[in-house]
């Protein structure tokens, strides 16, 4: 799966927040699978899209929100809807004018880019680990994410995901489900990755930031 900026990182997750702002909807039933998602042997690689992926509207303002895919201690995957908190409502370096405005990198560990990818995700990515702790940002298209507890959101145009179930992640197991998720574009989608040095977690509760 997977989402330039030629700035400094200090400046990237703000201009994040400010360039790429959607509302992600979803968690209704989207999902047509077989089989009960989990990290056992069964087969849950046949999917197909049960209802129309949902378009993006105008955020509320002075609310930023996110999808944050999280791996509890058990290994299984999960996705919260979740809204970036302690937003100061000011004026950014140069700016004219207040905006709201949260540093990552200057409040939050671990959020310094390491590496910047543009890519363009087609078809189906099966179940599958994150390279690396990262933000994916919809730039143009649609697609969606599966975790391993039956969960699903689209993401479209504008919406940006939080994920870090890497294979070094502490609840990752090799040849299991563990720490995994599945994707897939519905059609071509531009996608921006900005890849974190933020080591991977298991975490009792969603949302970090």
């Amino acid at each position: 799966m997977a989402p330039v900026r030629l700035l400094c990182s200090v400046g990237i997750a703000s201009a994040l927040l400010h360039l790429f702002v959607g509302k992600t909807e979803g968690s209704g039933n989207f999902l047509e699978r077989s089989g009960d998602v989990g990290t056992g042997s069964t087969d849950h690689s046949e999917y197909s899209l049960g209802g129309a992926a949902p378009h993006p509207s105008a955020p509320a303002e002075g609310v930023i929100e996110y999808v944050h895919l999280w791996t509890s201690a058990d290994g299984e995957t999960h996705l919260a809807d979740c809204k970036v908190k302690d937003l100061a409502f000011t004026k950014l370096p140069g700016g004219e004018s207040a905006q709201y405005v949260r540093s990552l990198t200057e409040t939050v560990s671990g959020i310094n880019t390491t590496n910047i990818i543009v890519t363009q995700q087609v078809g189906a990515n099966p179940w599958h680990h994150c390279p690396q702790t990262q933000f994916v940002v919809t730039l143009s298209g649609t697609w969606f994410v599966n975790t391993t507890d039956g969960d699903q959101r689209f993401l479209p145009t504008g919406s940006w995901l939080f994920q870090s179930d890497t294979p070094n992640n502490p609840a990752a197991e090799p040849g299991t489900r563990k720490a995994m998720h599945y994707s897939e574009a519905v059609g071509p989608c531009n996608q921006m990755v900005l890849q974190l040095q933020r080591p991977p977690a298991v975490v009792d509760k969603p949302c970090p930031f």
